[in-house]
């Protein structure tokens, strides 16, 4: 590990916040730049030494981080659910209706494919783009998508598709370098097409939580973009910020929740979702 310069301001100012054990018990230090306030793991572990956090059982075996069985019917219906509500609050099938071109879209960090195959039934002409090998052979055989196995800053070089739609969905925490994916992003966007993207937001409830927010993952998780601060990540980059919602409460479900957890739950969801105070978010942006 090393300590780079923040990936958004390039300063090397940065404050301690925490430290924090991983699932195989290394220690990592999450910090604040005090120039721009991304928040991140830094001194930063290399693209290898985050790999073996990826191994197949990061999909399989449920703990506080990865998937309980991710390739179940259970969790692939949940995950299209979110998608579709996170699609109707940002207004997409409005936009999506004005399209009268073939319609191209590619999921950047696409897992198993779930997204891909949701547009695909909506008659979109889609790919996806994953590095970790399980998600992109059940992707292939299983789903019969269009998934390359690749790092996207080093994936269509010389041709330089273009899309009307490109799609980071819970993703760019994860990237060594999100300013640039962010960047080749808008390089392959038709003029006018959109970028979705969703990712934690550390705001209200993650300072709340401190080192016990739920999306605290380290080595996993990279980066911790403020509400505020990805929508200014993007401007620089003359991105338009077209539509926005947060939402998540940090109440997770449980199987055998009270009646009063129950109702506590669906309260706060509705709180955080109505006062823009979720550590969740989706924001939708436009290319000029």
């Amino acid at each position: 590990m090393k300590q780079i310069p923040c990936n958004s301001c390039g300063k090397e100012n940065f404050k301690n916040l925490f430290q924090k054990k991983s699932s195989k018990d290394e220690i990592f230090q999450i910090v604040k730049c005090q120039n721009c306030g991304l928040v991140q793991v830094n001194p930063q572990p290399s693209f290898s030494e985050v790999a073996k956090y990826y191994t197949d059982e990061y999909f399989t075996k449920r703990t506080d981080r990865g998937y309980d069985n991710y390739y179940s019917d259970k969790i692939r219906s949940e995950i299209e659910r979110v998608f579709r509500l996170n699609l109707e609050d940002l207004d997409f099938f409005s936009w999506e209706k004005t399209l009268k071109n073939s319609k191209r879209t590619i999921d950047i960090g696409c897992a198993a494919g779930y997204f891909v195959n949701f547009m695909k039934s909506q008659g979109w002409n889609a790919e996806g783009i994953e590095i970790a090998e399980g998600p992109v052979r059940f992707a292939r055989e299983v789903l019969s998508l269009k998934i390359t196995k690749a790092d996207f800053l080093n994936w269509d070089i010389e041709r330089k598709e273009k899309f009307e739609l490109i799609t980071l969905w819970a993703s760019i925490e994860h990237l060594h370098q999100p300013k640039e994916t962010l960047e080749k992003i808008y390089s392959h966007l038709e003029p006018g097409g959109r970028m979705i993207l969703s990712t934690c937001r550390y705001g209200i409830l993650a300072r709340i939580r401190g080192i016990n927010w739920r999306y605290l993952n380290v080595p996993e998780h990279l980066y911790y973009y403020s509400f505020e601060g990805i929508i200014s990540e993007c401007e620089k980059i003359s991105f338009k910020k077209i539509s926005s919602i947060t939402y998540g409460s940090g109440m997770t479900a449980k199987k055998d929740s009270t009646w009063f957890y129950k109702v506590s739950k669906r309260f706060m969801d509705w709180f955080v979702k109505w006062s823009n105070q979720g550590d969740m978010m989706a924001i939708c942006f436009e290319k000029k």
